[in-house]
């Protein structure tokens, strides 16, 4: 009995871990990079400038984060500029385009030597005077002098890498459809929607690029997308990978219920190669007069999650 108890009292006093998809505070969700791939000219030891934009927020601060401190280096295991040559480039906003630099000057820190074009860190923190401090975030564009040479029987042009776009999103109810999920859309409390992103034409590329023995090789992307909610609604899945076959199950790559009369939700794609864009959705909900608004389990191992503050 004495065991029994023992056992009990501790799944009892078990810590209710948030979800990634779940955006509590301060956070980095995504960094893009226009374009993902650059052009460099190693003669000239020069980079076409590349536009940045910082998708971070904070749902419990009205302003939210304005700039970053920003550092520019080769890539590092830390995934910060704490080691090898450092450009120090000062406070920016959370959208700003980074100055033309000199590639080869940053590459003491590749291990892979500039093979594949050049890796170039961006290490920066965020405040926005959250009492839980600063957070990191960081990204990493490619510089390259010279494209991948493609078969002469691949089907393809030589290109460098490009952002994939999100168009909309699908919604369903109970594995019917439910329409578009529009900016501000009007939503059931306590209702599960299935969410299947949809693609811009071309969102997942075929590409080549060179292996370690210098073989050719022929590649498709598939994009994975990341989910994230503001307090006041929930995930059940975080992630999904785009399906190869370009369908979706009937209830969506991921289900959304809202718990509370208001909320927001970021949707990242990212294509693997460094690409990456977002979408972002403000909604309203309303009880369903014949459903009660009682939250439920999420079904994350059977962890009941926090409510909406």
């Amino acid at each position: 009995m004495r065991v029994l108890a023992l056992l009990l009292l501790l799944a009892a006093c078990t810590p209710d871990f948030a979800a990634p998809s779940d955006v509590t505070d301060l956070r980095v969700l995504a960094v893009q990079a226009e374009p993902p791939e650059a052009r460099f000219d190693p003669d000239a030891g020069v980079a076409e400038p590349v536009k940045v934009d910082v998708l971070a927020v904070d749902p419990s601060r009205d302003a939210g984060p304005q700039s970053i401190q920003l550092q520019i280096c080769g890539p590092t295991d830390s995934r910060r500029c704490d080691e090898g040559p450092v450009i120090d480039a000062g406070t920016v906003p959370l959208s700003f385009t980074l100055p033309s630099v000199d590639a080869t000057a940053l590459l003491a820190n590749d291990d892979l030597a500039g093979f594949g074009g050049i890796r170039v860190q961006l290490s920066f923190t965020v405040d926005d005077g959250s009492p839980k401090g600063p957070v990191h975030g960081d990204k990493v564009i490619i510089y390259s002098s010279a494209l991948p040479p493609c078969p002469p029987d691949a089907g393809i042009a030589p290109s460098r890498n490009r952002n994939p776009a999100l168009t909309g999103v699908l919604l369903t109810v109970a594995g019917q459809d439910a329409g578009a999920f529009a900016p501000d859309a009007s939503l059931t409390v306590g209702t599960e929607y299935g969410l299947r992103p949809v693609l811009a034409d071309g969102g997942e590329e075929d590409y080549c690029t060179v292996d370690l023995r210098g073989e050719v090789l022929q590649l498709r992307e598939q994009a994975h997308y990341a989910f994230f909610t503001a307090p006041g609604g929930e995930f059940d899945s975080d992630t999904a990978d785009e399906p190869l076959d370009g369908g979706a199950p009937p209830d969506g790559l991921t289900r959304f219920t809202p718990h509370a009369d208001a909320g927001t939700i970021w949707i990242v794609v990212r294509d693997g190669r460094g690409g990456e864009s977002w979408l972002e959705r403000s909604w309203t909900a309303s009880p369903d007069a014949g459903v009660s608004p009682t939250r439920r389990s999420s079904g994350r191992g059977g962890r009941a999650r926090p409510g909406p503050r």
